[in-house]
């Protein structure tokens, strides 16, 4: 597998009690999100060898560059106050941040064919990385957010989720469904 292409970086709030999602939104555009899981491993020495192992998900460290912030963004990542008008952004030193859930889809090519994966995490908690910003000097340089996170599982065990599709629109709708930026068709009578 080779990984060309990274797009809609997609946020929604975890209601914890019942594993759902809501006020999904695009998280500005992907510029590099990286997965680091981390695990928790143990062996049983018997007889001078090797009798047991066993190696168990702990959590994954997740880093999301975008290339902005939306200002909705600091309410559902961290907990911080947004003004009605969206201008202003109030941080206070007990402001908590909740549990969203977190997608994007990746171009893939295998042999030379263009598939389109999309990846959901269920249940991430942010930070806001260090912030850095710099005078303009000869050259235009870009500052971009930066936000770093944890996954872990969910009550029912889940903590990642990938499915293939053969068009950026669908794995883009599929992460649409997820946050609940859409509403599902209606059901025969």
């Amino acid at each position: 597998m080779a990984f060309i292409g990274l797009a809609k970086p997609t946020i929604a709030s975890l209601n914890v009690a019942d594993n759902t999602y809501s006020g999904g939104f695009v998280c500005g555009k992907a510029i590099q999100i990286e997965i680091s899981p981390q695990y928790a491993e143990g062996s049983l020495y018997a007889d001078d060898m090797m009798a047991e192992t066993d190696k168990e998900f702990k959590y994954a460290d997740v880093t999301l560059n975008t290339s902005t912030l939306p200002v909705e963004a600091h309410t559902l990542l961290f907990g911080h106050t947004v003004s009605e008008d969206k201008k202003q952004v109030g941080y206070k030193g007990k402001d908590a941040a909740p549990f969203v859930g977190m997608g994007f889809y990746v171009t893939e090519v295998v042999d030379g064919e263009r598939k389109y994966v999309a990846i959901w995490m269920h249940k991430v908690k942010f930070s806001e990385n260090a912030e850095t910003f710099k005078t303009k000097g000869d050259n235009i340089e870009y500052q971009t957010p930066s936000l770093a996170g944890k996954a872990v599982t969910t009550d029912l065990d889940d903590w990642q989720e990938r499915k293939l599709f053969e068009t950026p629109t669908e794995a883009n709708e599929w992460l649409k469904e997820k946050a609940g930026m859409t509403t599902p068709a209606p059901t025969g009578e």
